[in-house]
């Protein structure tokens, strides 16, 4: 009795910390989804508790992420370009979320799991640090006004500074806890993402800025109305046609393509810290249950969120409960908090996302590369120029195209170089890395 207690109180304080992180960035997500903030915070309750309940990693958090939430972004767009009638819109993006957890389950039904340790480190390195671009690239447009985005309300310089100013915030606040010598064991209650996103907003609603705030999206203000909107957005017979099945089709499998390699590397860093091994296709069927299921319920998809999983751990988390509460305690804030999202300076979130971008950079690869000095070596600089190329086409192009063109060019490089793991930069790079 006694130990159950003791590994309840563990989950359930990881789990109420992760929590304010998973809704910060949930809420975040959304908006940038363009979706709205409601839908991001939907994700963030569902997908951690069903992931968490049936998946094959033991301790992990799951929700919104920074890559899934990039390409959602480009199924909203489509989806609102093609349908000028929001309801097909909202039902044409249901579809596609739904295709994407469908095609994850077929994933893991055919075992697809193990694949995950034949796709390059440099291509992984690539198509994140080209996401990291997207996102960057996405809230300049929306904060300028380029590329035929609606510009930010407000004054812009305005919503640059609140912009800079949280960033700044999320970065600052760490150094200022330490700096005040604040215990180990309590510093992790306090959410870099969450004081910088409640200072922001406070000083900006006190100052009586006229600038945007962050929009809920679709909502609902009782049961009876929100299962209303349910049925609704829920796909009819005139989207579930073949020919927009076919156009949801692409976008369908980059969200899963996201969703295996988000969820499936995270698992290998976790597993690394708790020294277990993740079942990989079991994991994968819980992700797309998941993703479908937020999906009905007009959330955005998600994925393994690799900081999240971290912290939970480094919280003494202790078995699958403390995934599950955090989308519980995710859950009880959008009933009860909801409402104060909609006080949120809309460049407030724009900071939170320039250091989700950040996060998801991978620096460590950039750095280890000048200050080894790996420009001198051909080998070293062919594996750069498949991280640049892979990051331009993930860019430019299509997340799909980098990833399976990255790959073959890998793989084909290796294969006429008549060179054992002469690319196999997993090992090389962990070499370096602890030299």
């Amino acid at each position: 009795m006694t130990s159950i207690k003791n590994t309840f109180i563990k989950d359930l304080l990881a789990g109420l910390t992760v929590s304010f992180a998973a809704l910060a960035l949930g809420a975040a997500f959304g908006t940038m989804s363009g979706r709205g903030a409601f839908a991001g915070m939907v994700g963030a309750a569902v997908i951690p508790i069903i992931t968490s309940l049936i998946g094959g990693t033991r301790l992990q958090a799951s929700g919104p992420t920074g890559p899934m939430t990039a390409v959602t972004a480009l199924l909203v767009a489509k989806a609102y370009d093609m349908f000028p009638d929001k309801l097909l819109a909202e039902q044409f993006i249901t579809l596609t979320i739904i295709m994407s957890g469908f095609f994850m389950i077929l994933g893991g039904v055919f075992r697809l799991g193990k694949l995950i340790k034949y796709v390059p480190n440099v291509i992984v390195i690539g198509f994140m640090n080209g996401i990291a671009v997207l996102i960057w690239w996405d809230q300049i447009l929306k904060m300028f006004g380029l590329g035929g985005k609606k510009i930010m309300e407000g004054i812009t310089i305005v919503n640059v500074i609140i912009a800079v100013f949280t960033l700044g915030l999320i970065f600052l606040i760490p150094i200022i806890i330490r700096k005040l010598r604040v215990p180990e064991n309590i510093r992790s209650y306090f959410s870099a993402v969450l004081i910088s996103i409640i200072i922001g907003t406070f000083i900006s609603n006190i100052i009586g800025l006229d600038i945007e705030k962050v929009k809920l999206g679709a909502t609902f203000n009782s049961l009876n109305e929100y299962g209303e909107m349910l049925s609704r957005f829920f796909p009819s017979l005139e989207i579930v046609q073949k020919e927009y099945i076919l156009i949801a089709l692409p976008l369908a499998l980059q969200l899963m393509l996201l969703g295996y390699l988000d969820s499936l590397l995270t698992s290998l860093v976790i597993d690394r810290i708790v020294g277990e091994q993740t079942k990989e296709n079991k994991e994968l069927v819980a992700q797309g249950i998941a993703n479908g299921i937020s999906g009905l319920l007009q959330g955005i998809p998600g994925a393994q969120a690799t900081i999240r999983s971290v912290l939970l751990i480094k919280e003494q988390a202790q078995t699958r409960l403390a995934g599950v509460l955090i989308g519980v305690f995710v859950l009880i804030w959008i009933l009860f908090f909801k409402n104060m999202i909609s006080l949120i300076p809309t460049a407030v979130f724009t900071g939170v996302l320039f250091k989700a971008g950040w996060d998801v950079l991978d620096r460590e690869y950039i750095e280890v590369y000048i200050t080894k000095n790996w420009k001198a070596n051909f080998v070293r600089n062919f594996q750069m120029g498949l991280v640049i190329y892979t990051t331009l086409v993930t860019v430019l192009l299509d997340l799909n195209v980098a990833v399976f063109s990255g790959t073959a060019i890998f793989y084909l490089t290796k294969y006429f170089m008549k060179s054992k793991n002469i690319f196999d930069v997993e090992s090389e790079y962990a070499d370096e890395m602890e030299g």
